[in-house]
């Protein structure tokens, strides 16, 4: 009788030993919402940035488990299910991941992970807040405009600024704190597509980050843009000079063009997202122009006539220069363009405050710097 519970007794400590040893990458799951027998599959993405499967399982009472191999590089993974659009996005990391997940509500799970998968849902969390007040300001400042109340579009622009500065402060506190995180260079590469702070700035946060980080995909794709990103015509930089054609065969520089607020925006007839955003900017424009705005369009036209025309049809009353070179356009090239539309909106003393606004943000800066 004691041999049989000595025996147990080790199957028991066997048993708990056994499930302590489920170390690594290593996923349970439980799901609401699929047959048994359906297909979850486990996807990372090539140098191509195509999904490829790395693991799969079956859905067996409403859980499944999956136990890809071990990642050299943390990085975005993602799982989809056979005969279903959709996926759930999270880190691949070399820790037990649990997750509850319900077909109806794939782009919200509940996962439980390492550091990063922790850092991460707080970022991507914290993120959708601060999109959440923003959509929130703008439907009050449209409000506010068509009321043309202008102590609420006065508090609003504060309130608009406030939250951009606590988005700015957070991912860079973010990033300081966590220089050993995937989700760090996620954030830095975010902040570089906003264009939320100079490549400078950038370049300093990213310089502390742990060199393993800047060989996983993130790292090497913000290396890249960084190394490309012209420092001459960035955020707090005295706009350089230029001088081009005009419509019209003669010459205009930024100097002559400049106003107490200008707004330096390149663009293209052929350019269709361009041509959706001026009515926007020709309201602006009108708006704001006998307080100061003044717009100097910088055209990678390749046709003359299709460029004037272009001007014509979308009522572009403001000054424009061109030297018809599509992208070879050199003020494009000085400027460090690579996507159109693409605006820099300078001060009176022409210095870089902001870039790539469209819409009611562009608005909204346009306010502030007149009122300042």
């Amino acid at each position: 009788m004691r041999n049989l519970i000595w025996i147990v007794v080790g199957l028991f400590v066997m048993s708990c030993q056994q499930k302590e040893e489920k170390k690594g990458y290593y996923i349970t799951g439980t799901i609401q919402g699929f047959d048994d027998g359906t297909m979850v599959y486990v996807n990372t993405l090539n140098e191509s940035n195509r999904p490829v499967a790395i693991d799969s399982a079956k859905i067996e009472n409403n859980t499944f488990t999956l136990d890809p191999e071990e990642v050299e590089k943390e990085d975005l993974h993602f799982l989809t299910f056979k005969n279903t659009g959709g996926n759930v996005v999270y880190i691949g990391e070399n820790y037990p991941i649990e997750m509850r997940i319900h077909r109806d509500s794939l782009r919200d799970p509940k996962i439980e992970g390492g550091p990063d998968n922790k850092l991460f849902f707080e970022y991507i969390n914290t993120m959708k807040g601060y999109g959440e007040q923003r959509k929130g300001i703008g439907a009050e400042f449209m409000k506010a405009s068509k009321e043309k109340n202008q102590d609420r579009l006065n508090a609003l622009s504060k309130t608009q600024q406030q939250l951009k500065e606590t988005e700015k402060t957070y991912r860079e506190d973010l990033v300081r704190s966590n220089p050993n995180s995937v989700v760090s260079v996620m954030a830095l590469s975010d902040m570089f597509s906003v264009k939320s702070n100079s490549t400078k700035e950038i370049k300093e946060l990213y310089a502390a980050i742990d060199p393993r980080l800047k060989e996983t995909r993130f790292g090497k794709n913000l290396t890249g843009s960084l190394e490309q990103a012209s420092t001459a015509a960035d955020i707090g930089i005295i706009a350089e000079d230029f001088s081009a054609p005009t419509p019209e065969g003669k010459e205009l520089s930024l100097k002559d063009a400049m106003g107490k607020v200008t707004i330096v925006d390149f663009w293209a007839s052929w350019c269709k997202p361009c041509r959706i955003e001026n009515p926007n900017v020709v309201r602006i424009y009108n708006k704001y122009h006998d307080q100061g705005l003044n717009i100097i369009g910088i055209s990678l036209d390749k046709t003359e006539q299709k460029w004037k025309d272009a001007i014509q049809q979308d009522n572009l009353t403001w000054n424009h220069v061109s030297n018809l070179q599509f992208w070879q356009e050199p003020i494009a090239r000085a400027y460090g363009v690579r996507a159109i539309p693409a605006t820099f909106i300078l001060n009176e003393e022409g210095m870089i405050v902001a870039k790539n606004l469209r819409g009611q943000d562009l608005e909204m800066k346009v306010k502030e710097l007149l009122e300042a």
